[in-house]
């Protein structure tokens, strides 16, 4: 469940009276519901969805979900464990606290609050309409808590579910703070399985009126967290018929739908809030796009300036870690290095959990310098502050993490925009760095990073927006060379190293700051013995660098077990070492609906020598193989024999980071045919006495 920043109210001159709420009613099925073995409409589908309702009234507090689903499978049955995610608790005017919501009024001072989940009821109807009501209790367990705010999931079940049980369930999420105002609701159209209908309505807040935001009459009005009068509530449906998108002469916005196709489940999709059918509400203090980002930047900045500004701490700091440094270049990674070295809170957290936000934090980055910690924004706004107090040009541009959606200018709510990079001018051009991203590389940026959009200031205070680089495949780079001896019994024995650069490595690195190291070392053995051919034995040594990003970083694994097999007096082996059992990545498609999203460009490079068996020999001359998909990607295959080994070199490159849906068909043939060269043999033969 997401939610959005919570709107201040700036004037309340009388109470709202909140009356109870009647909830839609638990709705009767139908014979052909109940006789529902599979659906035409959705074929092979484990469940579909026979209505759903969301209803939030801005007035009263409260949005309400009422589902009715019909399994249809075993599987299906997963569906009576409901989870419901969501912000039990939030600060507000704690500049530090505040984790994925707006900055407030100055008047709001270390305010609490945070939505609760109530009214929860709940049935199960068997197929011959036995109806079971539920009647345990919601479990609520808190997922994570980090100063004034805390995530919770809560769980139920729904009694006695079988093939071909109707699930039907209703609850309430309130606001349980009353200075504050609902978030206006996203509406998620498209669900994970398909839905024969469906309705939505919003009532806005009174206190939000056009025509009043002005003059401030009619009791109230809402602000936002920098005190601008909320003029405009838009909407962005991102629907096949947006115009079905109504508004009804009180102001309540409506949506009918039915039919609709269940989210696609693809393999390498981008994040879907930007692909599936929705509609986004927001209040906005301007329509005008250039005009948003314009103040929201300026406040912005307003905050890091604040922020950055040090005592002279920083200006000393700056002025001996660089001293020496010859070049501007020199001084931005002597204090790229210094930063990095500092404790990231946000990869020391067992949870993996993180509330994504780019407000500027409360206090001084003094404080960060003093302690040796802080949190990525914090870093990174500290590594700002140490460059500029160097002498160099820097600029931070706040940008939205790919993993998590993709910028789109024209949806104004900078709530998109969740991390922090720096951009440094030198020689007339820009390098951006990612301070904040805990064992990257200087001018690496974490994969979420790279090729992001967002925006920046220029120099002379105009607004801009900016897309991150994307590196060259060449960065992202696993590399497996190594020695094997072949016995005359087919088995084998040797150390191989696989070496990570890039993306990668810097997905190891994180790990291990998040797990044990014998978890580590299982999931590195793992991965590799997932490339390997079946029966051999993969033990992991070491991992080398581990924790020097500057270094490429290294695995170490002995190799020991049969691989060749034995045809007369022939042994097989596979050309190739790793990789020979896979299969093409990329599942066959008739249609493909959704963008490939590979994260970033990357190479596979290897090397491995097989050491021969005394009285064998290579019987012919493995065939080269060189493939080329445009730009995209390449692929070559070599072998070379010499006196009593073989070495074959493979390198797969793929130049892409996005690819449309429409070239899905280009894609799996590229990879049919990488598939099919993977898994070439050579075959040993043993010399015949005498010479014969």
């Amino acid at each position: 469940m997401r939610f959005r920043p919570l709107l201040h109210v700036a004037v309340l001159a009388v109470a709202v009276a909140a009356p109870r709420v009647s909830f839609a009613q638990f709705q009767a099925p139908t014979d052909a519901e109940l006789k529902m073995t599979a659906d035409p409409k959705a074929p092979g589908a484990d469940a579909v969805y026979l209505y759903r309702e969301e209803m939030q009234d801005d007035n009263l507090g409260f949005r309400t979900v009422y589902e009715r689903i019909k399994v249809l499978t075993e599987k299906g049955k997963e569906l009576a464990t409901v989870r419901l995610s969501y912000q039990r608790r939030f600060s507000f005017g704690d500049r530090e606290n505040d984790r994925d919501i707006e900055n407030h009024a100055n008047d709001v001072s270390r305010e609490t609050g945070g939505f609760e989940i109530a009214a929860i009821s709940g049935r199960t109807i068997h197929a011959d309409g036995t109806v079971i009501p539920m009647t345990t209790t919601a479990a609520d367990l808190v997922d994570v808590k980090k100063g004034g705010n805390q995530m919770n999931t809560m769980t139920f079940n729904l009694p006695s579910v079988e093939v071909g049980s109707i699930l039907e369930y209703r609850y309430q999420l309130r606001l349980d703070v009353k200075r504050f105002l609902m978030p206006p609701p996203l509406w998620q159209v498209q669900q994970p399985y398909y839905v024969h209908k469906a309705h939505f309505r919003f009532t806005p807040n009174t206190l939000y009126a056009p025509s009043t935001q002005a003059s401030g009459i009619g009791g109230g009005y809402m602000t936002d967290g920098h005190g601008q009068a909320l003029t405009d509530l838009l909407a962005t449906p991102h629907l096949p018929n947006p115009k079905s998108l109504a508004r009804d002469p009180l102001g309540n916005y409506q949506l009918d739908v039915a039919d609709v196709p269940a989210i696609p489940k693809e393999a390498y999709a981008p994040p879907l809030e930007s692909q599936i059918q929705q509609v986004n509400f927001y209040y906005s203090a301007t329509f005008v796009q250039k005009e948003y980002w314009q103040r929201q930047m300026q406040y912005w900045l307003k905050d890091a300036n604040q922020y950055t500004n040090s005592s002279g701490a920083v200006k000393n700091a700056a002025d001996e870690l660089t001293s020496g440094a010859g070049t501007p270049l020199d001084k931005a990674k002597k204090l790229y290095d210094v930063v990095q070295k500092l404790e990231n809170t946000d990869y020391s957290s067992k949870s993996g959990f993180r509330f994504y936000s780019s407000n500027v934090p409360a206090g001084s980055v003094d404080k960060v310098l003093e302690n040796k910690s802080g949190d990525s924004m914090q870093i990174a706004l500290l590594y700002l502050a140490l460059v500029r107090a160097a002498g160099l040009n820097a600029r931070p541009e706040r940008i939205a993490s790919r993993d998590r959606h993709i910028f789109t200018v024209d949806f104004l709510n900078d709530n998109q925009l969740d991390a922090v990079v720096v951009g440094i001018t030198i020689d007339g051009k820009e390098i951006v760095v990612d301070p904040g991203e805990k064992f990257a590389p200087f001018q690496t940026l974490g994969w979420a990073h790279s090729g992001a959009g967002g925006v920046a200031m220029t120099a002379d205070g105009k607004i801009e927006t900016v897309f991150t680089p994307v590196p060259p495949n060449t960065d992202n780079t696993q590399v497996r060379v190594g020695k094997l001896t072949v016995n005359p019994d087919g088995t084998v024995a040797g150390t191989l190293r696989v070496g990570f650069v890039g993306q990668e490595a810097l997905h190891w690195r994180q790990l291990a700051l998040k797990t044990e190291a014998a978890n580590l070392n299982q999931e590195m053995e793992h991965l590799l013995r997932s490339k390997a051919p079946d029966g051999v034995e993969l033990h992991l040594d070491r991992i080398a660098a581990l924790d020097d990003p500057t270094k490429q970083l290294v695995a170490v694994v002995t190799v020991t077990g049969p691989l060749a097999t034995h045809a007369g007096s022939h042994l097989v082996l596979p050309r190739l070492f790793f990789d020979t059992k896979t299969a093409n990545p990329f599942p066959s498609a008739d249609v493909r609906m959704l963008p490939v999203d590979m994260h970033y460009p990357a190479q596979e490079q290897e090397q491995i020598t097989y050491v021969l068996p005394a009285g064998y020999a290579v019987e012919g001359t493995p065939a080269d193989a060189n493939t080329k998909w445009l730009e995209n990607a390449a692929y070559q295959l070599r072998s070379k024999v010499d006196a009593g080994t073989i070495t074959t070199v493979r390198i797969l490159a793929r130049g892409f980071t996005m690819l449309d849906a429409k070239d899905y068909g280009a894609l799996r043939n590229f990879y049919d045919q990488v598939a099919v060269s993977d898994r070439q043999q050579i075959v040993l033969t043993m010399a015949k006495a005498g010479g014969q």
